[in-house]
């Protein structure tokens, strides 16, 4: 159970994360039902919505799963379906790895990125939006 909800987590941080190719790759395979449920783990205070400190928790929770030899560091090899222009940009010191503050960082990005409206939360309709537009844009 623990591994199916670490996967279903991973989801929307895989989506938020990746880079436009991948980003498409990644919306091709994710079900609503996942999206679903990545949502609702992110949603922490189960408001209905993701706000700015909740999007950046989980980068932070999904950034751990990703540091695969536990440097405190992601290299390009341990993120495979990341572009390596995304990676590039996030890399803010350009010494070809990411700090949990530039995977924030870029979380902060893609956050405005999805919400729309710009009232300061991500609801589900605009992640789902979000990845309709990154699955038409295959």
């Amino acid at each position: 159970m623990r591994s199916s909800l670490a996967l279903a987590g991973a989801a929307l941080s895989a989506l938020l994360l990746a880079a436009p190719v991948a980003a498409q790759q990644q919306a091709a395979t994710v079900t609503d039902e996942q999206l679903r449920q990545s949502f609702n783990a992110a949603d922490v205070n189960r408001d209905g919505a993701i706000d700015i400190d909740e999007a950046v928790a989980d980068a932070i929770l999904v950034f751990g799963r990703f540091d695969a030899n536990r440097d405190g560091f992601l290299v390009l090899s341990e993120l495979p379906r990341h572009s390596p222009d995304r990676f590039r940009r996030a890399d803010r010191d350009g010494d070809g790895k990411l700090s949990v503050g530039e995977v924030a960082a870029d979380r902060v990005y893609e956050f405005f990125l999805i919400d729309t409206n710009r009232n300061g939360v991500m609801t589900f309709e605009e992640v789902r939006a979000y990845a309709a537009t990154l699955r038409t844009a295959r």
